[in-house]
């Protein structure tokens, strides 16, 4: 790693902002606080007889209880904060960094990865809730924060100019680079899997009793000894499953369980019954052309014109290609033949065709079908891939400036300084945070907890709200404290507690039978889990960002090399993951060995391509600002 002292002259990373001082004059910015604001918590004011003292704190008016939040822009007559965050830059590349053992993990845990691995371990399912419960939140606190620093050292001009050099640029190159070779990664690895998985497959094999007895493992295995167990007034018929959210006779769908399915219509399931998300059985079975199935629906008087939370209505779900069906089975490990899925959405049409009356004219429009797909493209269709947060930080970014330039406009709002001081602010950032997260249905990497995932061209509305209030919070306690705040006190209590809501958070994201019981209304029930996975987020966040703040104090050199590389690290390891996951499908490998050699070994040589051909070179400087080499003086000379 380079000395710090040998360094060239370069722009400055965002912990750094606080550090360089020009010398230049203090204006200051008026902002105002805007009530309501969905993306961003709180924009901040400045009346211009408030200045900022070189520590950074708010100097103290006569009134100590009325003081405004605030953001100085440095100019010539007053000093810019000299700290530097070392414990807030290491904590933010450890929040990246966790995303490369979160996604060599994926592919072991029997869910929610196009490349699925066997044997699963439930360890690393326990470890991916873990980090998908509180990585991005902190990320985007932290990216709030500093964000804010620049915005104080730099100005509007300076905030947009530095953001669009680290965030936008890299972005626009890596959608044309890294994105098609994740494209092309996941589509090899998947064609490794195509062959053992058509093996799988067998129309004809008998149903096998469930290893468990309840409703939703015996609907999958058709175990029809099982389902007896089940009759007219079991209370579970249209229950949705409480990791999936599918209810029994989605299940008969997704396995192919046509005598299961008709028996659970003969005893009253509802065949229009939605799933946790929004769709219905007759959506899966179109989707992946399970035409017995769909023919018993169709019989029950299943309802056609129930669209799922995107629009989509059963018969369009047909409409899918090769790519997106393979890859949707894969994480709900079923095995399929894209060809026989074909051959049965073929069939089902037409079924169709004879209930073509009973559709509504708009069902049947190509007008129609294509303003849904369009809004398939824009939202769910993953566009940016493992890159979408650089996407939410350039609308987050956005908006700040926004709010900054609406502030000027808009009477004053005093707030008192302590509603922003930590840990106090969570009274309001909490409620703020689950107004965000009760719109999450577990559609994330981990079913059931943490928050969704948004890789769209358009982020979805309430996940851009939900990491704008991660975000607005960070900002607004750097412009009410300044940079020298400690965000992480008694973190010893908070890390204690925040193992308590991880586990009451999967417990109720489950809806396990003593949740139920304990909370049996249904609303209610997932107010509780909303509750707890805000609560785990923020007090791990919170807790983590203490530890280094009492252990990261100084610099050291390898923390601050790692923190260098990590965005590298990130950009670019998903593919690479993805090979390696497709290369040890039929390694005979142990599944820990495997995870092992992708988690640390991936990293290993990724650091070492950090070193050769990103740390000194064009691509570095893109991304963390040109430096020298070890070696050389300021001016470049030996």
């Amino acid at each position: 790693m380079a000395d710090a002292s040998n360094d060239k002259p370069r722009v400055p990373t965002d912990s750094e902002t606080a550090a360089d001082h020009d010398g230049s004059h203090s204006t200051t910015l008026r902002i105002r606080f805007l009530r309501g604001a969905s993306l961003v918590c709180c924009a901040v004011a400045l009346r211009h007889e408030r200045v900022f003292t070189a520590s950074g704190g708010i100097v103290a008016e006569a009134d100590q209880d009325e003081r405004d939040l605030s953001v100085a822009l440095p100019q010539r007559d007053q000093p810019v904060p000299s700290a530097r965050r070392h414990d807030l830059d290491a904590i933010r590349s450890f929040a990246m960094l966790l995303g490369l053992v979160l996604h060599a993990a994926l592919a072991y845990i029997g869910m929610g990865w196009p490349v699925s691995d066997e044997p699963t371990v439930p360890m690393l399912g326990a470890i991916v809730a873990i980090i998908h419960g509180f990585r991005m939140p902190l990320f985007f606190l932290l990216s709030g924060f500093f964000a804010a620093m620049l915005l104080r050292r730099r100005g509007l001009r300076g905030l947009l100019k530095h953001r669009i050099a680290r965030i936008a640029v890299p972005l626009a190159i890596g959608c044309v680079t890294i994105l098609p070779f994740m494209e092309f990664a996941f589509a090899w690895s998947m064609d490794q899997q195509r062959s053992a998985v058509s093996e799988m497959v067998n129309e004809d094999a008998p149903a096998e009793r469930a290893p468990s007895d309840d409703i939703w493992t015996v609907a999958a295995y058709g175990d029809l000894e099982g389902l007896k167990a089940y009759g007219e007034d079991s209370e579970f018929l249209d229950t949705p499953d409480p990791q999936f959210g599918v209810t029994p006779l989605g299940w008969t769908a997704l396995r192919d369980r046509p005598s299961a399915a008709a028996y659970l219509l003969k005893v009253g399931a509802d065949p229009s019954a939605r799933y946790r998300d929004g769709h219905t059985p007759m959506h899966t079975a179109c989707f992946f052309g399970r035409d017995e199935v769909a023919q018993h629906l169709l019989g029950a008087g299943a309802d056609l014109t129930l669209a799922s939370p995107m629009g989509e209505l059963p018969p369009q779900a047909m409409r899918h290609g090769r790519q997106l069906t393979e890859s949707l089975a894969r994480m709900m490990s079923i095995p399929i033949d894209f060809e026989r899925v074909e051959e049965g959405r073929a069939r089902i049409r037409a079924m169709i065709e004879t209930r073509a009356a009973e559709l509504p004219a708009k069902a049947g429009t190509g007008a129609e079908e294509a303003g849904l797909g369009w809004r398939f493209r824009l939202f769910d269709q993953p566009f940016f891939g493992h890159l979408w947060f650089l996407w939410f930080l350039c609308w987050l970014i956005a908006a700040m400036v926004a709010l900054v330039k609406i502030g000027r406009l808009v009477p004053r709002v005093r707030l008192p300084a302590w509603l922003f001081a930590p840990p106090l602010f969570l009274v309001w950032a909490v409620p703020l945070t689950m107004a965000a997260q009760f719109f999450m249905r577990g559609s994330g990497s981990f079913a059931g907890f943490g928050p969704d995932t948004s890789a769209g061209l358009l982020p979805m509305p309430h996940m851009l709200a939900y990491y704008g209030v991660f975000f607005g919070v960070g900002a607004a306690v750097f412009a009410a404290r300044g940079p020298g705040v400690r965000l992480g006190r008694g973190w010893p209590v908070t890390i204690s507690i925040a193992w308590v809501f991880l586990w009451l958070g999967l417990t109720f994201g489950s809806e396990t039978e003593w949740t139920r019981e304990l909370v049996t209304n249904e609303t209610a029930h997932w107010w509780v889990s909303v509750l707890m996975e805000t609560l785990y987020a923020w007090t791990l966040s919170l807790a983590l960002i203490g530890l280094c703040e009492v252990t990261l104090t100084r610099e050291r050199r390898w923390v601050r090399y790692v923190s260098d590389s990590s965005y590298w690290l990130y950009v670019i390891h998903l593919p690479l993951f993805v090979l390696g996951q497709g290369a040890m499908l039929s390694s005979g490998m142990p599944t820990l060995a495997k995870f092992a050699v992708l988690s640390l070994g991936g990293t290993a040589v990724l650091l070492v391509s950090y070193q050769l051909f990103v740390r000194h070179t064009p691509i570095g400087w893109l991304l963390n600002g040109k430096r020298n080499r070890p070696g050389r003086d300021a001016t470049g000379s030996a």
